[in-house]
């Protein structure tokens, strides 16, 4: 039997169809598997463990175009598939595999398109993307359920995080708490990265409240271009603090999330990272919804801001609406005290 599973978006959405790839494996054990899922997760997907087959597609990047839809029509084509579990509610998608002639077509239902799929589940209000998709599998017949999401750097990568992570000077024995103020990682389509962000301030009192509490060493991760953010940062830091921005690697970056105690970021992938390496996160989340978007599981813990009334016509994102403001460090300080 050849299952496929399409996912879009990035690697955040990526790492939420683990649970899902992790029980189609346990329920049907002798069925090919294949991830079909954006370029720019190509690496994750070499490193989810269930997959026999991984094809990072650009045309899954975002929403679907007509195109694009037809670069996906191929891909599923020449796998002449039993099965495809679609990870995405775009209609192109459930046109192009309707027209590939997958004969079970299951997804998220909703749309007039639904029509399309033989199969689908409807999600729950603010239900975690991983859950509503694990769900599908059920139309499978599958009854298992691994709710865990699952990602393995690789040795070498977990080898240069080692080195990395020991370079610091903090691993003796302390709590390790990863912070990451930065938005570069920042994967949300149509939203402005500054919607997304936490002062720099606030990151910096968290961090320090942590290092008098509990004693904490902070390492501060992030992309290249969080530099800036990072070294505003640390000049309010009176914690015992590294900079390790600028990785590229995601699997290096899993690895030295995987040697942390705690991750604490807004809405990226390393919230995603965290849960499938097996580190606590917290995530904080304002314009976007972190029941949905945020990591899958009950270690892991979300701080939602409360948007302030702003008019019809000013849009989440805009100058007029910051609800990552409304965000306290007393708040996010008690969802650590909760998850160590």
């Amino acid at each position: 039997m050849n299952v496929a599973v399409l996912v879009t978006g990035g690697i955040s959405e990526t790492l939420q169809t683990t649970p899902l790839l992790r029980t189609l494996r346990a329920g049907l054990p002798q069925a090919r598997l294949t991830l079909l899922c954006p370029a720019s997760a190509g690496l994750v997907a070499a490193g989810i463990s269930p997959v026999d087959e991984a094809v990072a597609l650009t045309s899954l990047e975002g929403r679907v175009d007509g195109p694009g839809a037809g670069h996906v029509w191929g891909a599923l084509r020449r796998r002449r598939l039993d099965a495809l579990l679609l990870c995405s509610t775009q209609a192109m998608l459930r046109v192009a595999a309707f027209f590939a002639g997958v004969p079970q077509r299951i997804g998220p239902g909703g749309g007039v398109t639904a029509a399309l799929l033989s199969g689908h589940v409807t999600a729950e209000p603010s239900e975690n993307l991983a859950a509503t998709w694990l769900r599908l599998a059920r139309l499978l017949g599958v009854r298992v359920q691994i709710h865990a999401p699952s990602f393995e750097p690789g040795p070498e990568a977990r080898r240069e995080a080692d080195r990395v992570v020991y370079g610091t000077g903090l691993t003796d024995g302390r709590l390790l708490v990863a912070l990451a103020p930065g938005t570069a990682l920042t994967e949300q389509d149509g939203l402005s990265m500054e919607a997304t962000a936490w002062a720099p301030e606030r990151y910096a009192l968290l961090a320090n409240q942590l290092a008098v509490r509990h004693g904490a060493g902070i390492v501060f991760l992030g992309g290249p271009a969080d530099r800036d953010v990072i070294e505003r940062t640390m000049m309010d830091l009176g914690a015992s603090a590294a900079d390790l921005s600028g990785e590229r690697d995601v699997r290096v970056l899993a690895g030295v999330i995987a040697r942390c105690d705690l991750l604490v970021s807004g809405d990226t992938p390393l919230l995603h990272l965290a849960a499938a390496v097996g580190t606590p996160a917290v995530g904080l989340f304002g314009p976007t919804d972190g029941r949905v978007r945020g990591p899958y599981g009950s270690d892991h813990r979300i701080v939602q801001a409360v948007a302030p009334a702003v008019p019809l016509s000013s849009p989440a994102g805009s100058p007029g609406h910051a609800p990552m403001e409304q965000i306290r460090v007393e708040d996010v300080l008690a969802s650590i005290e909760a998850s160590i």
